[in-house]
């Protein structure tokens, strides 16, 4: 692995055998850096079903040794239980390692076969879901732009807690088909993300358009700076306010 690592370039070969050998025969991973890292930016270079391919066809060739067809599977299991939504989501990819599993039981390797398991994975078609507002025939509630009654801390977790759902349903293939394409065509999540941005970005400016006086659109401005200040909420690790700020200046 040191000479994958220390070169500047690799073929995807040499990256799938590195992370085969990043893992001993019980399961320990040396070095968990480059294999996430491959495992998740893999889909740049080769998709999904053609590398879980590369790794079946490799454990059943005649020179592939028990330890080594141990390995796979030890690193087959690392993919599932770090990256679960894209085994859930990509049916193809989902029977490509099903079969390998009863080949592996079919075959005598019970000890191999247990290490991989797709059942325990659930269900992540809520990331694939674009909710639709229902019009309401009931009673039109008022409503209201103003924050007046929310302190900073409230204001601050409503947007977070906003924009953290709507990000967590963004897969990798989204931000490729971005690239691809230049545009948010038939990538539906992404493109309610960015409504969802630009939304809460047009509202902050309507926020201190409407002070008429200097003095209190400074006002406005030093309110959502406090915002974008607030420490994230606990039940949300690793987010902040800094989307936010961006838009307050």
């Amino acid at each position: 692995m040191e000479s994958i690592l220390s070169e500047q370039a690799a073929s995807v070969d040499e990256l799938v055998e590195a992370c085969i050998q990043a893992f001993d025969e019980k399961g320990t991973l040396k070095d968990a850096s480059l294999v996430r890292m491959f495992l998740m930016m893999h889909p740049w270079y080769i998709p999904s079903t053609d590398m879980a391919r590369k790794l079946v066809l490799q454990s059943r060739e005649e020179s592939c040794t028990e330890e080594r067809r141990t390995r796979i599977c030890h690193l087959v299991k690392y993919w599932i239980s770090e990256f679960p939504a894209e085994f859930n989501l990509n049916p193809e990819l989902e029977e490509q390692i099903k079969d390998f599993k009863d080949l592996l039981t079919t075959g005598g390797n019970e000890r191999q076969s247990q290490l991989i398991d797709l059942d325990s994975v659930p269900s992540y078609k809520w990331k694939r879901q674009v909710t639709q507002r229902v019009p309401s025939v009931s009673k039109k509630r008022k409503m209201s732009l103003l924050f007046d009654h929310l302190d900073s801390s409230e204001l601050a977790e409503h947007l977070t807690f906003l924009e953290y759902k709507s990000f967590c349903k963004i897969l990798f293939q989204d931000y490729h088909s971005f690239v691809m394409h230049g545009c948010t065509v038939d990538n539906p999540i992404l493109e309610r993300f960015i409504t969802l941005f630009n939304s809460v970005s047009q509202w902050i400016q309507l926020m201190v358009l409407s002070k008429p006086t200097a003095q209190q659109r400074a006002a406005v401005v030093s309110h959502f700076i406090r915002v974008a200040q607030v420490s994230p909420p606990p039940h949300l690790p690793g987010v902040s306010q800094h989307a936010v700020l961006c838009r307050s200046q």
